[in-house]
């Protein structure tokens, strides 16, 4: 099955390695029909939007395809797992957005010398705006990945989404927090921010066969 599109994690989603039911996967934006004669399987081309497009080459063994068609129809089956996985991608990078924003917003009171006081009004609306979007983050949800890539980042979803609802737990920081708390709450954001990009980082690996 071919995939086409401009988005390079919703054409490698539909790459997805599908262990459970025996889908062997090759990227292969060239040379997928010097090898159709070779391979079993089924074929299929979804538009690209717009810009460069990426090729996926899907290669499906006859008895995993005959499966897939009692369940329905395969590439409707594959766009599925591709719309998840790109939602969760899409998820985890807006909430990577966010823990930067936040980081800049301590990051102003941190690097302001000298310090500021603990009533400033400048370092209480930098705290306002943290606490902000903490607020976006914790409504943010970002639905797991779809299987079998979740199995791969299981381990590291659930550390990333301890907080209450599955959403990504941040520290929280009183208007009267002390400096050292806030370069504390700093350092941890760093490893959030660090979580998520890990987090991708395996998808995409999980996705692409690394």
């Amino acid at each position: 099955m071919r995939i086409e599109g401009n988005d390079q994690r919703l054409a490698a989603a539909t790459a997805i390695q599908l262990q459970q039911t025996g889908v062997q996967q090759a990227l292969s934006p060239k040379t997928a029909q010097q090898q159709d004669a070779q391979k079993t399987g089924k074929e299929s081309t979804v538009p690209s939007l717009a810009g460069d497009k990426v090729s996926i080459k899907v290669e499906l063994p006859r008895n995993t395809v005959d499966t897939l068609q009692k369940m329905g129809n395969i590439s409707d089956f594959l766009n599925s797992v591709a719309t998840n996985l790109r939602q969760t991608n899409e998820g985890l990078s807006a909430a990577n957005d966010i823990v930067e924003q936040m980081k800049a917003s301590l990051g102003k009171i941190i690097k302001n010398f000298p310090p500021y006081p603990i009533e400033s009004r400048e370092r209480m609306e930098q705290l306002m705006s943290y606490a902000s979007l903490q607020k976006q983050i914790i409504s943010l949800m970002t639905p797991p990945p779809p299987q079998p890539v979740y199995e791969k980042v299981k381990h590291l979803w659930e550390g990333l989404t301890s907080g209450i609802g599955g959403a990504i737990q941040t520290p929280a920081l009183p208007m009267d927090a002390p400096d050292s708390h806030v370069k504390a709450a700093s350092k941890q954001l760093d490893v959030i921010s660090g979580q998520l990009s890990l987090v991708q980082e395996t998808m995409t690996n999980s996705v692409m066969g690394a």
